[in-house]
């Protein structure tokens, strides 16, 4: 920032008159600080204004200050909703309004500070009179030396802005009068001298009426700004109270109103995992919510307005016990006005002392901004350590502390310890006493940034681990647990925990979540190496144990689409199985079973004869004996009205039957047949049916089988009836 002093003896610029209309007639809107901070702004930086009203006025703005208000070369300015709507193309001069913002950043780049010249002294009294009656601790005080001195004195303007959710507010705000160089607060007499100087209702004095007093520099610019910020701060604590209410009352309202959302979005869920996922959504926008609400005050120095004074200076030398030494002053103003009391103030704070203290730094400062360190004993101000421990809230000398690395907090020597994680080497690092604890596994002391709590719902409970014992369960929701909790899975190496790990139900080892299934019908937990899927219901998961291969096809089936085959024992699929009627429910395969192949049902080998006939396979209630030749036969070849089977149904007359048919005939008829005797014969898929005349109305009828010479069956009718000899 530039620092523009005016000529000491150059009559100081006057703001143009006011209109003769009465500025009461007015509504203004503007704070009553912008106008005249406009007015010095237009003195030191050459802009002309014209007044077109008492709250209207036009600026010529001069080539070099154009780009703060977007290159104009003129505007129009009003400070009244009157003017206005008198001119609704003039700018408003409104906090928050776009010209004051540029008019601020003008004054910050241009006219930062301003000197007003020397305050016209008065005759000096004797300063020997004073005495120092503010009692030093720990210490002794001797008068050293009295002279002299020019102070600078001044005041800050800056301005405030205060947020806080949705709320925004802007004000201009002046400190009071402040000696620049010893921090204390100017009397109301002269402040108002000071006032009237700059206004310019009086003239600066002649910096020869100073004589040989030496100037005495201000504080340096941080420390100066802290000291009339802390002052901004006490006069802008009613406006802070008033935004931090209503910001209060807001936040309440609206946290209200998420509550009220998120109690109806999580009566719609049912999952844990989507009412934990929601609960966790709360809980970030009520943070979020009330850091919003919370009040933040953003202060924007603009200028500094100072002026010289011609102050008696007293000093004395301060010594502590310790041998630290410090000086101590006091200043009388001498002012137009008359002698003004002494201002003993502390050299720190600015405030009326109660006691001296000798910082170890060797400088003063008063009871209320200096401390005792609780290490080392010594006494320091308020810039050269903390005023509370973190541990234990006693204050300690920046010697005596540390930042710890996990808190970030500042905390004294005496209450610290070292982590073994974490430090350069592996030799662990320093952190504050608060932030250390034994890990609950391994039990070394680790800090707060190295550990981490394991929750309650753990197997062995909350816990404090340290990095190498902490473990994080990957078969639950990723939560931290002990390296003495988990196992390791079998398919895939993760840690899993006792409260969250499974056990494959086939080969019994522990597997994460990932890798476990249930199986569709047992519902038994399986890891992938274990599971099957049966080839007559694909989309069914089973365990490896559950299936097996089907014995006539090879594919893998369950217990529900196989079963045991009644004759050799092995499981086949249902494809290649049927229910065998006369085995009581039981199954038989392809090769262990026959059908009927009247109804088509299955029977057990036994259970099914081959018909002499047609040569299929019939069941015994398909199977009839042929009234004529005596064999069984299915019923499709066995007439019912004469009972006799197709083949003898056929049977046709021969005159000379083979040599085998007859030494089959004299078998049957157990006798030598004569020639003359009829023979008929049919033949079917197994037997020669031969029918011999026996004469008085007998006949023999037998069956053979094909090659063969020996009959199978003998039948001999008569008048008085059948009867079967074989």
């Amino acid at each position: 920032m530039k620092r523009r002093r005016k000529p000491q003896r150059q009559p100081r610029p006057q703001p143009p008159p006011p209109a003769p209309q009465a500025v009461g007639d007015a509504d203004p809107l503007a704070d009553a600080r912008i106008r005249p901070l406009l007015e010095r702004y237009c003195g030191l930086a050459g802009v002309k204004q014209a007044a077109l009203g008492p709250d209207h006025a036009e600026l010529s703005v001069p080539q070099a200050e154009r780009s703060f208000f977007r290159d104009r070369a003129s505007l129009r300015v009003a400070f009244s909703l009157d003017a206005l709507e008198r001119d609704p193309d003039a700018e408003i001069a409104v906090l928050g309004s776009p010209f004051l913002a540029q008019l601020l950043e003008a004054i910050r780049a241009r006219a930062a500070r301003l000197s007003l010249g020397l305050i016209a002294p008065a005759a000096a009294s004797d300063p020997k009179s004073v005495e120092l009656t503010i009692p030093v601790r720990d210490g002794t005080a001797e008068r050293s030396a009295t002279r002299l001195a020019v102070h600078p004195v001044g005041r800050l303007v800056a301005r405030v802005v205060l947020r806080a959710g949705a709320g925004v507010e802007e004000a201009v705000v002046e400190s009071d009068v402040y000696d620049l160089s010893a921090g204390a607060r100017l009397d109301d007499d002269l402040a108002g001298v000071f006032q009237e100087l700059e206004a310019g209702r009086v003239e600066p004095a002649d910096a020869s009426l100073a004589g040989a007093a030496k100037p005495v520099p201000a504080r340096e610019p941080t420390e100066l700004l802290k000291l009339l910020l802390s002052h901004l701060q006490e006069k802008s604590a009613e406006r802070v109270t008033a935004r931090r209410a209503a910001a209060e009352q807001e936040l309440a309202a609206e946290l209200g109103r998420l509550d009220r959302y998120f109690e109806s979005i999580l009566k719609e869920q049912s999952d844990p995992e989507s009412i934990a996922t929601v609960t966790a959504l709360a809980e970030r926008r009520r943070t979020e919510e009330v850091r919003r609400g919370q009040v933040k005050a953003i202060v924007h120095p603009l200028q500094l307005i100072e002026a010289a004074l011609l102050v008696q200076r007293a000093e004395w030398r301060l010594e502590s016990a310790r041998g630290r030494r410090a000086t101590f002053s006091a200043q009388r103003p001498l002012s137009s006005t008359g002698a003004a009391a002494w201002i003993m103030t502390c050299p720190h704070c600015g405030r009326p002392p109660a006691a001296l203290v000798v910082c170890r730094h060797d400088h003063c400062s008063c009871e209320a901004c200096s401390y005792r360190c609780s290490v080392c004993a010594e006494d320091f101000c308020a810039d050269h350590g903390i005023a509370q421990c973190r541990v234990d809230s006693q204050p300690a000398c920046e010697e005596h502390v540390h930042v710890c690395p996990s808190c970030r907090l500042q905390h004294c020597t005496a209450h610290e310890g070292v982590c073994t994680e974490g430090g350069d080497g592996g030799d662990g690092h320093t952190a504050c006493s608060t932030c250390l604890g034994l890990c609950g596994s391994c039990g070394r002391l680790v800090c707060n940034r190295h550990a981490e709590q394991s929750d309650a719902a753990a197997p062995k409970g909350s816990r404090r681990l340290c990095a190498a014992c902490l473990r994080y369960c990957e078969g639950g929701t990723n939560e931290p647990v002990g390296v003495d909790e988990v196992a390791r899975c079998a398919s895939c190496g993760k840690s899993v925990c006792t409260a969250h790990q499974a056990v494959c139900a086939v080969d019994g080892q522990v597997h994460c979540s990932q890798h476990l299934r249930r199986t569709d019908r047992s519902r038994r937990l399986v890891c992938g190496q274990h599971r099957a899927a049966c080839a007559q219901e694909p989309a069914a998961m089973f365990a490896s144990d559950e299936v097996g291969a089907c014995a006539s096809c090879g594919k893998l089936v369950c217990a529900g689409h196989s079963a045991e085959c009644v004759a050799d024992k092995l499981r086949h699929c249902v494809t290649h199985l049927e229910p065998l009627v006369d085995a009581n429910g039981s199954y038989g395969c392809a090769e262990h079973r026959k059908q009927c192949h009247v109804d088509g049902r299955a029977f057990s080998l036994e259970g099914v004869s081959e018909c002499p006939i047609c040569g299929e396979g019939a069941c015994a209630a398909h199977r009839a004996a042929c009234a004529y030749c005596g064999r069984r036969v299915c019923t499709t070849d066995l007439s019912r009205e004469s009972r006799r089977c197709a083949t003898c149904a056929q049977l046709a007359a021969v005159n000379d039957p083979p040599d085998a048919v007859v030494t089959a005939a004299r078998a049957a008829t157990g006798g030598e047949p004569k020639a003359s005797r009829s023979w008929r014969m049919a033949r079917d898929r197994s037997h020669l049916v031969v029918e011999v005349d026996l004469g008085l109305r007998r006949k023999a009828v037998f069956t053979v089988r094909h090659g063969d010479t020996v009959p199978d069956s003998v039948v001999k009718h008569s008048l008085l009836g059948s009867k079967r000899r074989k």
